[in-house]
């Protein structure tokens, strides 16, 4: 295979780079991460505290206390805070911005040293 001339360099479009989808793909995770975060934090929070009953019930069953406790024993912890969940979202919605960023700056890079061979190969052309 030959390497593609200028002319054939200067007709490829944006679309052809796989960092355009990498791009595109992240900012879509991103929309859809935080469109979805306020649905998620109930449903989330709801099964954490679920979790949370089951393992308090198997650590009462092994010590081999009752299930059930009178009013005002119910133990010293503390139930969680209900905005704080064991698995959040942020760390993916981080993790889509930051790739997002990285894609954008090398699609940025790979454009510009295209358009900079371009203007080296037809020193009278546009870039």
């Amino acid at each position: 295979m030959s390497e593609p001339s200028g002319t054939q360099r200067a007709n490829q479009s944006l679309t052809d780079s796989p960092w355009f989808w990498v791009m595109i793909f992240s900012a879509v995770a991103v929309v859809l991460l935080l469109a979805i975060s306020p649905k998620y934090a109930k449903r989330q929070g709801r099964l954490e505290l679920q979790y949370q009953g089951r393992q308090e019930i198997a650590r009462r069953q092994v010590e081999g206390s009752s299930a059930a406790r009178e009013p005002g024993e119910e133990g010293a912890a503390a139930p969680p805070p209900p905005g704080e969940l064991i698995i959040p979202l942020w760390p993916l919605t981080l993790l889509f911005t930051a790739l997002f960023a990285i894609a954008a700056g090398f699609l940025y890079r790979t454009r510009r040293a295209l358009g900079q061979s371009m203007t080296q190969a037809n020193p009278g052309a546009k870039p």
